[in-house]
């Protein structure tokens, strides 16, 4: 017989360990909060397109939800404990409890939860009540004992594991947003590459924080880094404040870039709704003209993390997609950092996206391409577009060439042009097993004159080509 008091438990550690409330669940999966409550109190079940979200979400099987221990507990028990929990715990007891919890919480929570044990704050038992019933006098005697669960058996603890991460739930998180629980198991420290915890002080200011105590907080929602922009190329002060920004956004952009018998972002979409990846990095996103087309269609659990130098613009980026882009089934953070240093992680990412973003990094362009190589798992993907020269031997090119070349050396953007040939060469050298190109629109024909014609976006003589590169 299906136990809906069971289910629904694992239903609520589940979405705990993902960092959701029930209000954030429920948007994601397109329902009202009152029907997770009703799932996670065992009152209602899901349907059994529900249960598919579920576990598409969670990233388990339907009977894993369902069946629970066995298949539920091997698959998430094998996760092994931290080793800045093992730091603070080192008696075997009460590492015993926590990795019985661990199926059910984050990294962060279980961190969370051997500070408060290591100072004493913090006591797991379970409440055993005694009756003996006195007929003569008609009366009850009642006792209440309370069983340690460091003296419970392994058995005990993995049924009332549900219940104790049930109750531990609500002792951190609170209003921090569920994106940056999320991420802070993909973090590593830029000073020291040692991981990094979101912790949240004493004035309730929230940041991320290594074991050497480099420590970056999170402002305006925005994780900083310290950041700033190429001297001389600040390109995002030309957006004074948010109604700038907006303006911005909501610009149809230069028609060039819309060329192409199909569209580059509607290539790129078609690219990455086939991929379906859980997590997905934007490398120097800047207004995110280019994620913002998929952002509207992603009808998957998605944890997005857009990156840029300029603090500020990623400020209103995610005031932007709260307010008018926002999609219940994504996860958004903004990181403000260098995109040729990322904060993250090897092989942690499913799915790398630029927009242009590879280019804006100028002479960092390709070690902002080896460091998306580098955060990606093996087997994952660069959804990115390229431009490129259309033959280095052709009048054509020569003369777009040699015109690019007599601007000002501020002016480049990058030290080197490439033909199509040469990007794959190159993404090979990088270590990508392989790369597939789509041309979107060719090289515009040389103007008549010796002047260059253009003073901003001075790439788009070139033509644009979309990329998928695998890890």
């Amino acid at each position: 017989m299906v136990d809906r008091e069971q289910i629904g438990m694992r239903i609520a550690a589940l979405r705990r360990r993902a960092g959701l409330s029930q209000a954030a669940l429920a948007g994601k999966l397109g329902i009202s909060a009152q029907a997770v409550s009703k799932w996670e109190s065992g009152r209602n079940l899901p349907d059994i397109d529900l249960f598919r979200e579920l576990a598409w979400l969670f990233n388990m099987t339907i009977d894993s939800i369902v069946e629970g221990d066995l298949s539920f507990v091997q698959k998430s028990g094998q996760k092994k404990l931290p080793a800045s929990v093992e730091a603070l715990i080192p008696d075997a007891e009460r590492r015993k409890v926590l990795q019985s919890l661990a199926p059910y919480s984050s990294d962060t929570e279980l961190y969370s939860f051997a500070k408060e044990m290591s100072a004493g704050r913090l006591e797991l038992s379970l409440a055993a009540g005694v009756v003996r019933r006195n007929e003569k006098l008609e009366t009850d005697f009642q006792r209440v004992v309370s069983i340690p669960a460091s003296a419970m058996e392994e058995g005990t603890l993995r049924e009332t594991a549900p219940y104790f991460s049930k109750a531990l739930g609500g002792m951190i998180g609170g209003d921090t947003e569920p994106g940056l629980r999320r991420i802070a198991e993909l973090m590593r420290c830029p000073e020291c590459g040692e991981g990094m915890r979101l912790e949240t002080d004493t004035d309730n200011r929230i940041g991320f924080v290594c074991p050497n105590g480099h420590c970056y907080s999170v402002v305006d929602g925005v994780v900083n880094f310290g950041t700033r922009e190429i001297p001389g190329e600040q390109w995002s002060l030309f957006m004074k404040n948010y109604e700038d920004y907006l303006v911005e956004q909501r610009h149809p952009g230069n028609p060039r870039y819309q060329m192409g018998t199909v569209p580059c972002s509607e290539v790129r979409w078609q690219a990455v709704k086939k991929l379906r990846p859980h997590v997905i990095l934007d490398i120097a996103c800047g207004t995110c003209n280019g994620l913002k087309y998929d952002l509207q269609r992603i009808n998957w659990p998605c944890l997005v993390i857009m990156t840029d130098l300029s603090h500020r613009i990623l400020k209103y980026n995610r005031r932007y997609f709260r307010e008018e882009m926002v999609n219940p089934y994504v996860d958004i953070v903004c990181l403000a950092c260098d995109c040729a240093r990322l904060p993250i992680k090897d092989g942690c990412i499913d799915l790398v996206v630029s927009n242009g973003g590879f280019e804006s990094m100028q002479t960092k362009m390709m070690a902002g391409f080896r460091e998306g190589y580098r955060v990606l798992k093996t087997g994952g993907y660069a959804v990115y577009n390229i431009s490129v020269v259309e033959d280095h031997g052709s009048d054509n090119t020569r003369k777009w060439e040699r015109l690019y070349r007599s601007l000002d050396e501020s002016y480049h953007l990058h030290e080197r042009l490439f033909d199509i040939g040469q990007w794959e060469e190159i993404c090979g050298q990088t270590g990508y097993s392989s790369t597939e190109t789509k041309e979107i629109y060719g090289e515009l024909p040389a103007p008549d004159g010796d002047i260059f014609p253009f003073e901003n976006e001075i790439l788009q003589w070139m033509g644009e080509y979309l990329c998928v590169s695998v890890k």
